[in-house]
């Protein structure tokens, strides 16, 4: 048996050695022959009811351009329009997002975007659009469709459906630390209050951290994400709430009214909490927001486009054009309301 294994070593490792020079002589320098596209006006706008509409600018880049060089221009005009009527030009401003790094360092941290903004609240079934001009460029404009009604739903129940507990003990001055490992049923009952149209949601919960690192006060790491699914409509889920102004495309936790029209659903998810206490010290009670979203198509398909763009082995896929509903140029101006939903653990 040794000798076998000592010739399968040699056949892999031959084997190895010849499948690295093919790969080393298939690499050759291809010239492009393609045609060069020119820059186009970017528009990146999520619009909420009740929510000062803004916009993140920029202009598109060819993909063999190294100057990465998206920044809209200056002279860039950016107007607003509701229901067809011009609310005037949207404003430059600096906005800021906030949140939160790691459980280890829950100190508040936050990025500085620069945005067009209006003051113009929007409302349901308000139609926003945006309209982008600049020297040199194609004007654009991008619009929202009627902005959707609020998600009808609630929370059905929770139920704890596995548990774990394990100590610890530090040293002969700190009383046994407690470890609980807890996964909870969650599901949230949803009905399609548009029948014969096509409806799309999204669901998202804070991926939430609780941290104490003083001993007095020893609840520390209360934690509690989604972990896997068992729903057949809804499937997986990010732990990242989706907002274009925060950059984030993940299409993971996006379905349809499609198998369940006009009808109530409970979809269900699986959630794992953690936490851990002092032996005999009474914690509060543990909350998280859970977010329900409906969304307009245009933002559906191009968060599932962008997703599908993003998969990590597509060396033999065809390309994946990413959804824009920016006439004449690039981007995605969608519009969602949102329903939040609380979740207390004991």
């Amino acid at each position: 048996m040794k000798h076998k294994h000592n010739y399968l070593w040699i056949a892999s490792s031959f084997l190895l050695a010849m499948t690295m020079g093919v790969l080393a002589s298939c690499t050759k320098e291809i010239e492009f022959k393609g045609e060069q596209t020119d820059p186009r006006l970017v528009i990146n706008s999520i619009v909420e009811p009740g929510q000062p509409v803004k916009a993140r600018m920029s202009k598109s880049v060819f993909f063999l351009d190294n100057s990465g060089d998206m920044e809209a221009p200056s002279d860039l005009v950016a107007t607003l329009f509701v229901n067809g009527n011009n609310m005037g030009e949207m404003t430059k401003q600096l906005d800021t997002i906030w949140g939160t790094e790691y459980y280890w360092n829950p100190e508040p941290v936050y990025t500085v975007l620069e945005v067009y903004a209006s003051p113009y609240l929007p409302v349901e079934g308000d139609e926003v659009s945006i309209r982008a001009t600049a020297e040199g460029f194609d004007p654009v404009e991008g619009s929202t469709g009627p902005l959707p009604d609020s998600p009808a739903c609630r929370i059905k129940s929770l139920r704890l459906i596995e548990t774990e507990k394990w100590p610890t003990a530090y040293d002969d001055d700190i009383d046994t630390v407690w470890h609980y490992s807890d996964k909870y049923e969650l599901i949230i009952e949803l009905t399609d209050t548009n029948p014969d149209h096509l409806d799309c949601f999204f669901m998202d919960m804070d991926e939430s951290y609780h941290y104490f690192d003083t001993l007095d006060q020893y609840n520390y790491n209360w934690n509690a994400y989604i972990s896997d699914y068992s729903d057949p409509i809804f499937g997986a889920i990010s732990n990242t709430q989706i907002d274009i102004i925060d950059d984030q495309t993940e299409s993971n936790g996006t379905f349809t009214d499609r198998f369940f029209d006009g009808h109530t659903y409970d979809v269900k998810l699986t959630i794992n909490f953690s936490h851990s206490s002092l032996e005999g010290i009474t914690t509060e009670p543990y909350r998280v927001a859970f977010y329900v979203y409906h969304i307009t198509k245009d933002y559906y398909d191009y968060l599932n486009t962008c997703e599908q763009g993003d998969e990590a082995i597509q060396f033999f896929a065809e390309p994946i054009q990413t959804h824009t509903n920016v006439n004449g140029g690039y981007g995605i101006v969608g519009g969602r309301t949102v329903e939040t939903l609380w979740i207390e653990f004991p």
